[in-house]
């Protein structure tokens, strides 16, 4: 088992002391949903603006890096020091489609491990559009044996999809 827990731990108790909604996805939540067998990274999603983040987090070493090269669209990404994983602090979370920018909200349906974990319906999508299919469909197989959230799923439906993530989502 490979899960550093201690800098995700410790970058969310700081966010969650300003105040700052934030949610784990990637990896990290592929993990705490029992999908995969390690976490490769955190991936922290916020909505907050760049200052807001970057004050919560003065106590910590960190870089302001380059959001991503194409298909990523958010607005800023943070990258905290870590000895085990990396740590990213990804603010307006958005990545493009063929039918123009999706925004993907850092909605956090549930608490694991003293970190908000980011919601499995964004998540799919944001998979399917990074074009990360295996981990795209691990996330839209657990919402079909789990059940989704009607109202993620709307909101996602209202962002520029490809037609077969449209059709995924319609399908939950």
């Amino acid at each position: 088992m490979n899960v550093s827990l201690s800098s995700a731990q410790r970058v969310a108790a700081l966010l969650e002391a300003e105040g700052i909604h934030y949610a784990s996805g990637g990896s990290g939540l592929l993990y705490s949903l029992g999908l995969v067998s390690h976490v490769r990274d955190w991936d922290l999603t916020t909505d907050a603006p760049l200052e807001a983040v970057t004050a919560a987090l003065q106590d910590i070493p960190y870089a302001l890096v380059p959001s991503g090269d194409y298909p990523f669209a958010s607005a800023y990404r943070l990258s905290a020091q870590d000895d085990a994983l990396p740590l990213d602090i990804i603010g307006g979370f958005a990545i493009h489609s063929e039918h123009g920018i999706c925004r993907l909200p850092s909605h956090s349906p549930f608490i694991w491990e003293n970190i908000r974990m980011g919601s499995p319906e964004v998540w799919a999508v944001a998979y399917g559009l990074m074009n990360r299919i295996e981990k795209s469909q691990l996330l839209f197989a657990y919402l079909q044996e789990k059940g989704a959230s009607r109202d993620i799923v709307e909101r996602m439906l209202e962002e520029p999809l490809p037609e077969p993530l449209r059709c995924q989502l319609q399908e939950l």
